[in-house]
C-alpha cells in the first residue's frame, strides 16, 4: 500500500510544474487550472468538434478536475486560509457530466472568484526589441503548430490568432501560464516569463492574421 501512495503522490507531482511551489505561486496554479477548466469546458459546451478533439478535451477535463483538490489544499496551506468550503465546492464539479453547461457555468463562477495573479501589464504596446524578441520566439515555437487551420482530427488549435482573440484574458493567460496542452507531443511545461507572455499577448491578438 505505502507503494501505490508513493507512486500515485509522484505522478499527481508530474502534473505540476516544479516551478509552481515559490511563495505566492500556488494561489495562481490553482486559478491557472479552474481557468482551463473554465476553458476547455466552454469547448465541449459551445464549439464544434470533431469526434477526436471531443475525446482529448475530456481527458484534458477530467484530470483538471483530479488535480484541483490537490492545488486547492497548496493553496489553502501557503495562504493560511481555513475554507473547507472551498474543497467541497471542487467535490461539486467533479460530480457534473464533463460535457454539461452545469459543469461550465459553476467552473466559470469559480473562476472569476479566484482571478489569475499577473504582475505584467498585458495591454502595454510592444516596443521595437521586444516585439522583435516576441516575433522571434513565435517563429521558432509556435508557428510550426499554428501556421494553419488544424485538420479535423488534430487536437491542436489551428489558426493561433483567430483562437486568442475570441476568448477571455484569464482564459489566454492560463493557457499560456499552465503549459502547452495541444497533444502527447506538444504537452511540455510553460518556458516564458510573465514578461514574454505579455508580449505574446500584444503581438498575437493585434498583429497575427
Amino acid at each position: 500500500m505505502s507503494r501505490f501512495l508513493v507512486g500515485l503522490v509522484a505522478g499527481i507531482a508530474l502534473l505540476i510544474p516544479a516551478t509552481v511551489f515559490s511563495a505566492g505561486e500556488h494561489q495562481r496554479r490553482f486559478a491557472v487550472e479552474l481557468a482551463l477548466l473554465a476553458g476547455d469546458s466552454r469547448l465541449l459546451v459551445e464549439e464544434k468538434l470533431s469526434a477526436e478533439k471531443r475525446q482529448w478535451i475530456e481527458g484534458r477535463i477530467a484530470s483538471s478536475l483530479n488535480v484541483l483538490p490537490l492545488l486547492a489544499r497548496y493553496y489553502l496551506q501557503e495562504s493560511g486560509l481555513d475554507e473547507a468550503s472551498l474543497l467541497d465546492q471542487i467535490e461539486g464539479l467533479q460530480l457534473r457530466a464533463i460535457d454539461s453547461a452545469a459543469l461550465l457555468k459553476a467552473a466559470r463562477e469559480m473562476s472569476q472568484r479566484f482571478p489569475i495573479r499577473f504582475p505584467v501589464y498585458l495591454k502595454q504596446p510592444l516596443d521595437s526589441l521586444t516585439k522583435y524578441q516576441t516575433v522571434s520566439d513565435y517563429q521558432q515555437l509556435c508557428l510550426g503548430c499554428h501556421i494553419a487551420p488544424a485538420p479535423d482530427t488534430s487536437v491542436v488549435i489551428g489558426n493561433f490568432g483567430a483562437f486568442a482573440r475570441s476568448i477571455p484574458d484569464d482564459e489566454w493567460l492560463a493557457r499560456l501560464l499552465g503549459g502547452l496542452r495541444g497533444d502527447s507531443y506538444t504537452a511540455y511545461e510553460n518556458p516564458f516569463s510573465d514578461a514574454e507572455i505579455s508580449g505574446f499577448y500584444r503581438y498575437i491578438r493585434d498583429e497575427l492574421p
